[in-house]
């Protein structure tokens, strides 16, 4: 079986109480890196250092970026086991040698790489310092499923008081105060009369049928 292998990145990450100034001075003389390259990595964004080395060379690497101030990212590779035929063959330095592989680090811009889960996304500084609440659980009592709950039997309310309430005589009226109904109109139906059964209740008209147009103007050709 195959060692495993690792995949070594690089974001601009500085260990915490280190100075910049001396952290970017020592990774560019590692890497012999000049300024342009020195900005790539510095940017923030994820540059791949070496891919697929053994573990030994992972730590040498690592080891190289802690004393320098700064902070490499080693996560396993991708598929973990790389066949040694799809390995490109190395030199003894640019296994020894972190500034042998200077040459070979890439943007994310040009070679994309997603981190595995767990690894750190975000910078010391670009982190939100958010203090644990303080919460009063003192009042929590944490008992076992089988316990017996004690129970707290609560005071019956007392009853409301009805004694200026009566009860009416059946039939009586309710509302006395109610006001008079309005009385029924009077209406004079002497003017009405009922049509018998089948009466027609529509004067029949006669239709008018309209006149021929005349069409003595006009010829056939």
């Amino acid at each position: 079986m195959a060692d495993p292998r690792y995949d070594i990145y690089f974001r601009g990450e500085i260990l915490p109480g280190a100075e910049e100034a001396k952290v970017k001075a020592a990774i560019a003389k590692i890497f012999k890196a000049d300024d342009a390259k020195l900005a790539l990595l510095f940017s923030g964004k994820v540059n791949t250092i070496k891919k697929a080395v053994d573990k030994t060379t992972a730590a040498k690497y690592q080891q190289a970026f802690k004393q320098a101030g700064a902070k490499a990212i080693i996560t396993a590779a991708k598929g973990e086991l790389v066949k040694s035929a799809a390995v490109a063959p190395v030199t003894q330095a640019s296994e020894t040698s972190p500034s042998a592989e200077a040459s070979k680090v890439k943007d994310s811009a040009g070679n994309w790489d997603v981190l595995p889960s767990g690894s750190d996304l975000l910078k010391p500084d670009e982190r939100r310092n958010i203090p644990d609440a303080d919460i009063d659980t003192s009042a929590i009592k944490v008992v076992s499923p089988f316990a017996e709950i004690e129970t707290v039997e609560k005071a019956a309310p007392p009853a409301p008081d009805t004694n200026h309430i009566s009860i009416a005589e059946v039939g009586e009226d309710m509302n006395p105060d109610r006001p008079a109904p309005v009385a029924d109109l009077e209406l004079d139906l002497s003017a009405f009369t009922v049509a018998e059964p089948g009466a027609v209740l529509v004067d029949k008209k006669e239709k008018e049928i309209p006149k021929a147009p005349d069409t003595n103007h006009i010829k056939l050709v």
